[in-house]
């Protein structure tokens, strides 16, 4: 079975924004993608800037602290525009940082999966658990005789009473029950023969188990931290995601009636929350500066020796806890009663030859049909959460291995031309929003210059290119019909990473992140 993930930063906004957009409408804006498109990376031959040519001290020296891409590209460091739809309905306003990398140059780049082994098992613990002592999750789950019994009980007064669906889960079109509380009784009868009389910690090595249903493993165990907090600490590999590692700090792992998650400031800051902290109270809140957060993680990155891993983007995080019984929807969501924590989300990518990576919330390892078979790849990545408690939570995602560089200082487009592709393709991308949309209102306020990886996974899902690429970033608002006639307005992603387009700087084409090219 495939596992297939959606980041929770652009869960409703992506498959709003990108609707409708599988197929590329043709347009002399609009470029070849795909193998036969590889001959329109091209090795620059441009000359050293004229400016520097000629001497002048003083440009020389701007243009050293600068690098040349800006100059290369022609790329202003601020851009303002709008732009409007025939319709009138679906505007565009750009008011934007243009944020091009201190380089000379931009490369393309094989990479390649780098595989989840015990080595890179062994490096992972150690940096963040040294020698602390690790339990198997399932000998921690476990039930014991006396807890199953309890349920047992609970159940079979149920049945006494007549009471047939004790959790109002209500019946399908045949009248018969969702909640199937004869077949509950009959497999927890059957657990019990099975289950210890008490409940036994069993100490374990991490590393990864096959299940036998599929290639590749994992495993799932709790870490006794000195503080006397556990981390949850799992780590699979599988399919499109085929090097993971998550780690969750956890106060008490034998408490399964509610679950702690964390989620972006910026996202709940929309207005719609009466009782969300203020901006400074959360910094109260993580309790750390943000430079001794980065201190913190980037001990770790030096420990797990990647020293091409560099700080690429932040927000602040907030913690908080929902009940596991989603039929309680008055703990569903982020509440104020419910807030456990704050922090500092911090992002790692590649940086190359001065160019980084651009850091963008979408995971990548997408599939254009749910009925596809066919295997994909999502994006590297390395988030921490750090907080005055210190590592709350680590995603790490997909090591990449670096390859040749497959052609140098690559020809790119200029800013100019990427524009007009940008402010066509945002019209063109969004027209199918208007089917069900009166209004929609996008604010730019980041265009970004980096590396981003693209593959073909219908031929080779195991390797892709980094190439550079345009992404532009934002928040948009919208507004729609309800059924009384009455129009409501709808606060698009306020999340700082999610990027609205992606742009292939060297061919012009558009990149959709969800799928990786």
């Amino acid at each position: 079975m495939k596992k297939k993930y959606i980041s929770m930063l652009g869960i409703v906004i992506g498959a709003m924004v990108f609707s409708g957009c599988a197929k590329t409408p043709e347009s002399s804006l609009v470029k070849q993608k795909g193998k036969a498109s590889m001959e329109n990376y091209k090795e620059s031959t441009s000359e050293k800037t004229d400016d520097a040519a000629k001497g002048d001290a003083q440009k020389e020296d701007a243009a050293a602290q600068e690098g040349e891409l800006r100059t290369r590209l022609g790329a202003p460091k601020h851009y303002q525009n709008e732009t409007v739809d025939a319709t009138g309905r679906l505007t565009v306003t750009t008011d934007a940082d243009v944020e091009i990398p201190a380089a000379d140059q931009a490369s393309m780049i094989e990479v390649s999966q780098h595989p989840l082994d015990q080595e890179q098992i062994d490096r992972i613990t150690e940096t963040f658990f040294g020698d602390a002592e690790i339990y198997d999750t399932y000998s921690l789950m476990q039930e014991t005789k006396g807890e199953i019994q309890t349920k047992l009980e609970e159940l079979k007064g149920y049945v006494s009473q007549g009471n047939m669906d004790p959790y109002d889960m209500g019946v399908d079109e045949e009248g018969n029950y969702y909640y199937d509380i004869n077949r509950s009784i009959e497999e927890l009868e059957a657990a019990m023969a099975e289950a210890p009389e008490e409940r036994t910690w069993e100490e374990v090595k991490p590393q990864l188990v096959s299940d036998g249903q599929e290639e590749g493993g994992s495993f799932a165990g709790y870490v006794s931290m000195p503080d006397g907090t556990y981390c949850n600490y799992r780590i699979s590999s599988y399919a499109s995601f085929p090097f993971e590692v998550n780690i969750d700090r956890v106060k008490d792992i034998e408490d399964t009636s509610a679950s702690e998650q964390w989620l972006e400031y910026d996202l709940l800051n929309n207005g719609s929350i009466s009782d969300l902290p203020s901006e400074e109270e959360i910094s109260e809140e993580i309790g750390i500066s943000f430079e001794e957060a980065v201190a913190i993680a980037e001990e770790k990155v030096e420990q797990l020796g990647f020293t091409d891993m560099k700080l690429n983007a932040w927000e602040k995080g907030v913690k908080y806890w929902e009940e596991a019984d989603l039929s309680a929807t008055d703990n569903v969501g982020y509440a104020r009663e419910r807030q456990t924590g704050a922090g500092y989300i911090l992002h790692y990518t590649r940086t190359l030859d001065g160019v980084p990576v651009t850091y963008t919330s979408q995971y990548g390892g997408g599939l254009e049909s749910m009925d596809s078979d066919m295997e994909t790849w999502g994006y590297e990545r390395l988030d921490m959460i750090i907080s005055k408690d210190g590592i709350e939570k680590v995603e790490f995602l997909n090591r990449y291995d670096i390859g040749e560089v497959r052609t140098q200082n690559l020809e790119l487009l200029p800013f100019d031309e990427i524009i007009q592709i940008y402010e066509k393709m945002m019209q063109v991308s969004n027209a199918d929003v208007l089917n069900y949309e009166k209004e929609r209102n996008y604010h730019i306020s980041r265009i970004v210059f980096g590396y981003g990886r693209i593959y073909e996974p219908a031929s080779d899902a195991n390797s892709g290119l980094l190439v550079p690429v345009w992404n532009f970033f934002g928040t948009f608002q919208s507004s729609y019909e309800e059924e009384n006639g009455q129009i409501a307005e709808y606060g698009g992603s306020k999340s700082k990473q999610e990027s609205c387009l992606t742009i292939n700087a060297v061919d012009g084409s558009i990149i959709d992140l969800g799928l990786g090219y």
